[in-house]
């Protein structure tokens, strides 16, 4: 009897010691899980804070700006992510690509920076984390690129280019049917780099050395034309017949331009009445507190109708410039590139409205009017059109005089039926 309570009580034992054994094994697999753990997470806290303390990559830098707020990327390049991936591809189809480890997207990105923001080549560099050299060989490749793209978006209208919806018939301006766009020049910052006795031809009217540049705007706002390079001594009139006998300018028959006083009235370019009231704010004055304007005779009815038109070139160049900083603070390249930097500003200003036209979006609230003028004639660089009339020693041609005495007098005979 006694052998069996002693067996049961040592079978009791070691099967309490056996629990012991096995709370001790549970409680020490619980702590291994937890060291591990906790391991994991030092870890993973100290491999995120490296991957933060790293330098963002180029790459990164190129995609995260692109892939955030819209505003990032017209701030920094001018334009929105789709149009800045679309002209990537377009130029990569042009001949554009990697220069060495720099990828295509950080070569444009460089080069819009430098144009819209009119930074130093090197802020540039240390934006994009690239060498003087480096920025300076990426640009020249980008423009030389962008240059090609000027026989797709700049297109000088033909003998079939149909007429402007606001030209219609039946609306005020639809005696102007023939009616193509408006010229007019506008002077760029220059460095002229060149001997002194050829510095002085760059010197404008207000003393500054300029570059003078004529352009071709057609109604909605797309340059048709540009001519730059010029002198800002250059008057306006000798450019246009310049670029008309180098076949810069091509105005189809039976088409014209309208321009200021500053040129020839011909049966191709349509000037307004000289020695008439002509400049849009002058008209605004004159009719502040009544329902609209009171003409005193038909050249003012003319040159109001002919101001209204014209001024799309003044916005035009308003729009390029407030988009384009470079040409109001252009940096001190050699002149050509100087030229060329021109010429590619226009060419992205239309690629910009194409794009946008497509997608039906417009960002032109997003560069709004400076001075808040709101459409209205900036004078800006345009020089006293009395002073121009007295330089230039203008005289109509007779086919001219007669298409715009026609248009005036109708324009009269409307007005005084209505």
């Amino acid at each position: 009897m006694d052998s069996d309570s002693d067996s049961d009580s040592d079978s009791d034992e070691e099967m309490e010691q056996q629990m012991k054994m096995q709370m001790a094994a549970l409680l020490l697999m619980q702590q291994n899980i937890r060291r591990r753990n906790l391991i994991k997470a030092c870890m993973l806290e100290w491999i995120l804070e490296v991957e933060n303390d790293r330098p963002m990559s180029r790459a990164e830098m190129i995609t995260n700006q692109l892939e955030g707020h819209h505003e990032r990327c017209y701030d920094n390049y001018r334009m929105s992510t789709d149009n800045f991936n679309t002209l990537c591809n377009e130029l990569k189809s042009k001949g554009l690509q990697c220069n060495g480890e720099v990828i295509i997207e950080e070569q444009v990105g460089m080069f819009l920076q430098l144009l819209g923001q009119a930074c130093h080549l090197r802020k540039v560099g240390e934006d994009f984390q690239h060498s003087l050299e480096t920025v300076w060989r990426c640009i020249r490749n980008v423009l030389h690129y962008v240059e090609k793209l000027s026989s797709d978006y700049i297109k000088q209208p033909n003998s079939n280019t149909p007429r402007h919806p606001m030209l219609a018939d039946g609306t005020q301006y639809g005696l102007f049917k023939d009616a193509i766009g408006a010229i007019d020049g506008t002077h760029i910052r220059a460095y002229p780099n060149l001997k002194d006795q050829y510095k002085e031809r760059f010197i404008n009217r207000k003393g500054e050395y300029t570059q003078n540049v004529m352009a071709a705007v057609d109604f909605d706002g797309n340059f048709l034309a540009v001519v730059a390079g010029w002198e800002g001594s250059a008057h306006d009139n000798t450019i246009l017949c310049s670029s008309l006998q180098k076949g810069l300018l091509y105005v189809p028959p039976g088409k014209y331009y309208l321009v200021d006083t500053g040129y020839e009235n011909t049966l191709q370019f349509l000037a307004p009445y000289r020695r008439t009231c002509y400049h849009l704010g002058t008209f605004r004055d004159r009719s502040r507190g009544r329902s609209e304007y009171r003409y005193d005779k038909p050249e003012e009815l003319f040159n109001h109708r002919h101001a209204q038109l014209r001024n799309i070139v003044e916005r035009t160049f308003d729009v390029l410039k407030v988009r384009f900083h470079i040409l109001k603070d252009m940096a001190p390249f050699d002149f050509d590139i100087q030229v060329k930097i021109v010429g590619a500003c226009c060419i992205l200003h239309n690629f910009i409205k194409h794009h946008n036209r497509l997608k039906n979006v417009s960002d032109e609230s997003f560069f709004r009017d400076p001075q808040g003028t709101n459409g209205s004639e900036v004078q800006g660089n345009s020089d006293d059109e009395y002073s121009q009339d007295r330089d230039a020693e203008i005289s109509d041609l007779p086919n001219g005089a007669n298409l715009r005495e026609h248009i005036k007098n109708s324009l009269w005979q409307m007005r005084q039926s209505a």
